[in-house]
């Protein structure tokens, strides 16, 4: 099937949008793009290492990767966390997709094992309750659809897709 809009994910990091980006694109059989990996190819630096620079310096680059990503094409993104905290970037995904906000519990997230890996929390596990309480209100103004993901991945990737498909129709 060809499909007109993108499927965006976006989330706290940790939330597991790039877990259900790669199960949703599978099932839906279409391309599926990680930003925070897009970056990097893009830039042959780490996340980290850009952020060395400053968080603005890695969100100018953020932009611009989302303008070329919606650009190319039809896609599942998995945005970076921090997407929301710039009204461009928001504007440039909706013109052309569906998005859907995984909320994911912060102790879940806590308990992340790959969390301390994450420029902006790395092993302050209080911050991760920081960002999500600077973060909520811009996550569900900007999201279509808010979807809970506490529990197995697969159904929230279903659950996503079955809303999906029917926008698409």
């Amino acid at each position: 099937m060809k499909y007109s809009k993108n499927l965006v994910l976006i989330g706290m990091p940790g939330s597991g949008k790039s877990t259900l980006g790669k199960i949703i694109s599978e099932k839906l059989k279409m391309e599926f793009v990680d930003t925070d990996d897009y970056i990097e190819e893009k830039t042959n630096l780490t996340i980290s290492d850009l952020f060395k620079n400053g968080e603005e310096y890695f969100r100018k680059i953020e932009t611009q990767a989302i303008f070329e990503i919606i650009d190319e094409g039809i896609f599942v993104i998995a945005a970076g966390g921090g997407i929301i905290k710039k009204e461009v970037n928001m504007a440039k995904l909706n013109s052309n997709s569906v998005i859907f906000f995984l909320n994911r519990n912060v102790n879940v997230i806590i308990n992340n094992d790959d969390i301390s890996n994450r420029p902006l929390i790395g092993n302050h596990k209080e911050k991760v309750f920081e960002l999500y309480n600077e973060r909520i209100d811009k996550y569900k103004k900007y999201c279509h659809f808010e979807i809970e993901n506490n529990g197995d991945p697969e159904e929230a990737a279903d659950e996503i897709i079955n809303i999906y498909l029917k926008v698409e129709s």
